[in-house]
């Protein structure tokens, strides 16, 4: 039998204050650190932060256990909460894949008692920068939209050459700020936020938060979103 003083730690979070960064990532007390970009983790505090500084800004893709299940986020800094040592648990090379965080995005789950949720991205909307109006009607903003429509149209009145400095400010206002708008119409609609995953796209995102909550249904569906269950 091993000595458990040679058996590799990993870290698990002993608590998540307030104010603490894992906060906004949906991390909560109890949180086991797996993997660090699919590869099984084992270290300190001081060695998770220095993988992270060596990223320079960039995230990494941090695999969490939570009871029987796995979630996965983007995390750009260590201090994630009150961090604490233990055994690592077992995790063969072949059980997960290798993840590559330059190609996922954080994804907020916000849901609400009746178990319906909506996603949203965390990343700068590309499509909101480039065609703001289409963006607002896809994303069901109508206030937004109601006020940015009679914005270019007295950009038009006013000068022909006023309607693309206006569009592009709005865009670039709408990269930045799209979480804001999208949190603000989902709160307005009963959505809370409940968590956070790294995905590649709405419908990875989805099926994320649909593996932990199958009987939920997305907020816009007419009825619950199908699940696919393998034996």
């Amino acid at each position: 039998m091993a000595d458990p003083a040679d058996l590799p730690l990993t870290l698990w979070l002993k608590d998540v204050p307030a104010r603490a960064a894992g906060r906004a990532l949906g991390l909560a007390a109890g949180d086991i650190l797996l993997a660090v970009n699919g590869r099984a983790f084992a270290g300190t505090p001081a060695q998770l932060a220095q993988r992270l500084a060596e990223r320079a800004g960039k995230p990494l893709a941090l695999t969490f256990q939570r009871g029987p299940n796995r979630i996965t986020v983007l995390a750009a800094r260590a201090d994630l909460g009150v961090w604490d040592s233990m055994a690592a648990p077992a995790l063969p090379e072949d059980e997960m894949p290798r993840i590559d965080p330059e190609r996922l995005s954080n994804w907020e789950i916000l849901r609400d008692g009746a178990g319906r949720f909506d996603v949203i991205c965390l990343a700068p909307s590309t499509l909101a920068s480039l065609l703001p109006p289409l963006w607002l009607l896809q994303m069901r903003l109508w206030v937004p939209f109601a006020t940015m429509v009679p914005a270019l149209v007295v950009a038009g009145a006013v000068s022909p050459y006023a309607v693309p400095l206006v569009w592009v400010a709005l865009g670039v206002h709408l990269r930045r700020t799209a979480p804001v708008y999208l949190r603000a119409d989902r709160r307005g609609r009963g959505l809370r936020f409940h968590a956070v995953h790294a995905a590649r796209s709405e419908s990875a995102a989805q099926a994320a938060h649909l593996a932990l909550f199958p009987n939920d249904r997305s907020l816009f569906s007419a009825s619950v979103v199908p699940v696919v269950q393998t034996a």
